[in-house]
């Protein structure tokens, strides 16, 4: 189970990422500047319900300080099209 967010504030200057990933019963976090060397914190939690658990919790957090959905890395299989696409649907949101 993982995900990647993104925050974005074109006026404040912020473009922020924050990502996790739970392995057995281990939460990664890594989180900083798009572009930039991630910070990261892996919380020990004993089990793997534990860290299922604080991963939707933390990921709720975020999604409700305005952090969105996101991919850390385009696919390398998609089209350009495709791409430009994406890019374009997304700035219509």
């Amino acid at each position: 189970m993982e995900t990647y967010l993104v925050f974005v504030d074109a006026i404040q200057n912020s473009n922020k990422f924050w990502s996790a990933k739970v392995e057995d019963g281990n939460l990664t976090v890594q989180w900083g500047r798009v572009g930039y060397q991630a910070q990261t914190k892996v919380h020990t939690l004993g089990n793997h319900q534990r860290a299922v658990s604080k991963f939707n919790n933390l990921v709720a957090e975020k999604m409700m300080k305005g952090y969105r959905r996101s991919q850390s890395q385009i696919d390398s299989n998609c089209e350009v099209f495709e791409i430009k696409r994406s890019l374009l649907l997304r700035s219509k949101l």
